[in-house]
């Protein structure tokens, strides 16, 4: 195996302290930063715009709409071209742009097995139980702001019921849709692309700047903090054991489990599937700290990562964020998602 692989688990095996000396911070390094944060920001600009024409191709094509607003089976196929054009495909030129360029010519995705199967099999169930407490965290805030007058409108769409379309192919669709696109390309985007870039700068930087980006990504307030904290529990699990296998588990399952509960609230009404919610997500959460307890009993340094280029974590996020480029995009992505609060639009037109 190469000793200079950055995926090597000989250089930073998990629950022990890295082998290689840190990278001291340089001008260079921040300079390569930079030009980093832009390349990414290209893919989040092509997300933004491929979903602008995306939406207006819906709206100049009557019959396609009308498809898409009242056929849930012709829907959830156009969601799933969606998102292989507007998640799938920029972050594929990106990485392409990157491979490209002599900073991150050795760059590569680790879809390989995990360096162990015991720690993955541990992380699995772990990274679950952390995305089911964040989702918990997502409802709470979402409610508590519709409690004091500043409601989201994405938490008000996701009360209503979603629609299932009948039959097994129907169920097979809707499970692609929702569960195993989002997984495969998502964490091919940002546990894939954008966190083993980051890499090269300190694990627990490219893990914390990833699952910021991935919860801006989502645009809402609804989503948002549960996306920010799965991201930091599949970034987590993927460096760590080494493989995109584990994150891309973590993320259909946590999908999946939407996808059942919505079919048994069609099936059963919606106290069957409130009671179904309820016992999947405290049992997830039960043996997620279970296995995290195991996990951390076993390595006691787990949390003690590859630190990469040194330096305050501010001055490379700085230098990441402040890209141009990445910065248009993250302004672009903040709007939509204030715009998410009820009554902002109307706020801001009464200026």
């Amino acid at each position: 195996m190469d000793p200079n692989n950055p995926y090597n688990p000989n250089i930073a095996p998990s629950g022990a302290a890295p082998r290689r000396r840190p990278l001291r911070e340089t001008p260079y390094t921040r300079r390569a930063l930079f030009f980093t944060g832009n390349v990414i920001g290209l893919g989040f600009l092509g997300y933004l715009l491929m979903s602008l024409l995306y939406s207006m191709v819906l709206r100049s094509f009557e019959p396609l709409r009308e498809l898409y607003l009242n056929a849930p089976l012709y829907s959830y196929l156009m969601e799933i071209v969606y998102s292989y054009m507007c998640v799938g495909l920029p972050f594929l030129i990106v990485f392409i742009l990157l491979k490209h360029t002599r900073l991150y010519r050795e760059l590569r995705l680790p879809y390989g097995a995990p360096y162990k199967a015991g720690d993955a099999a541990l992380l699995v169930p772990a990274a679950l139980g952390l995305c089911f407490v964040g989702s918990i965290a997502a409802n709470y805030f979402a409610a508590l702001a519709d409690a004091n007058g500043f409601g989201f409108l994405s938490y008000y769409e996701a009360l209503k019921p979603e629609p299932v379309p009948s039959g097994l192919l129907g169920v097979a669709v809707l499970t692609l849709r929702s569960a195993l696109v989002p997984a495969l390309l998502e964490e091919f985007a940002f546990r894939g692309v954008i966190l083993q870039t980051l890499r090269k700068y300190g694990d627990w930087f490219a893990i914390v700047s990833t699952a910021v980006l991935f919860g801006l990504m989502h645009g809402n307030l609804t989503q948002m903090p549960f996306a920010v904290i799965a991201g930091v529990a599949m970034g987590y699990a993927a460096v760590v054991t080494g493989s995109l296998r584990t994150s891309i588990a973590v993320h259909f399952i946590n999908n999946f489990v939407s996808v059942v509960i919505a079919l048994i609230s069609e099936r059963m009404g919606e106290n069957a599937s409130i009671m179904a919610s309820n016992a999947v997500i405290y049992a997830g959460i039960g043996l997620g700290l279970v296995c995290i307890a195991v996990y951390f009993f076993r390595k006691p340094n787990a949390l003690r990562l590859r630190p990469g280029v040194c330096g305050p974590i501010g001055g490379k996020g700085r230098a990441l964020f402040l890209a141009p480029v990445l910065l248009i995009a993250v302004l672009w992505l903040l709007w939509y998602t204030v715009n998410d609060i009820s009554g902002f639009a109307e706020w801001v037109k009464g200026l």
